[in-house]
């Protein structure tokens, strides 16, 4: 195996880990603080690693507040609504369950790009694909298991799915011919959703949180 691929299999496996703990991690706030509380410490936590990045490799710049509207669509669709959403769906739902319906994002993905942004011609292979993402995401989540599945936590990760899907399409469409490096727009992205989130979220009981330590 050459050393590029193995750095990117690295990159993989990293980053399902990280992606996979997320949902433990949320479980493990829910009995302290409430969703939206997760949401904002997620961001406020995750910006901070992200800005001095953009920083140091000088990927922020004025000129961009120009297309700050943009940012501002993108704060909301990948990260405010999103992380909101499966906080609420993670605090309902075994940790599996909601881990399975994450997977639907690249199902709502396709939708927007072929449906909704236009972005992608429409297939017979990728609307069989689509198709196949969605049956096979349905039968693993067992939305029939009445009483064992909480319908209200599958709807909240179905619409961060949603939310998540929708913005890449949105990000191809409108964000990524302005030119923009993926450190800068994730920057202003994040920073504005934590912005938006500290004036919309009740802080109250959120040092809560610190009695799992």
């Amino acid at each position: 195996m050459s050393r590029s691929r193995r750095i990117a299999v690295a990159a993989f496996v990293a980053l399902g880990v990280v992606w996979g703990t997320n949902f433990v991690f949320m479980q493990l706030a829910a009995p302290y603080i409430s969703p939206g509380q997760t949401t904002l410490l997620r961001l406020v936590f995750g910006v901070v690693p992200i800005v001095v990045f953009a920083l140091l490799t000088r990927a922020m710049k004025w000129r961009h507040l120009r297309h700050l509207h943009h940012f501002a669509v993108q704060a909301v669709l990948a990260a405010g609504f999103y992380y909101f959403a499966y906080a609420a769906g993670t605090y309902r739902l075994e940790s599996g369950i909601a881990g399975v319906l994450s997977g639907s994002i690249p199902v709502f993905a396709s939708i927007a790009a072929l449906a909704i942004f236009r972005t992608e011609p429409v297939t017979t292979r990728k609307l069989v694909g689509v198709l196949s993402g969605a049956v096979g995401v349905t039968v693993l989540a067992q939305p029939w298991a009445a009483g064992e599945v909480d319908l209200a936590g599958m709807l909240w990760m179905l619409a961060g799915s949603a939310s998540l899907g929708i913005s890449f399409g949105y990000a191809r469409r409108f964000v990524t011919p302005l030119g923009i490096s993926a450190a800068a727009v994730a920057s202003y992205q994040m920073v504005l959703a934590m912005f938006g989130l500290l004036i919309v979220t009740d802080l109250t009981g959120i040092t809560a949180i610190a009695q799992d330590i």
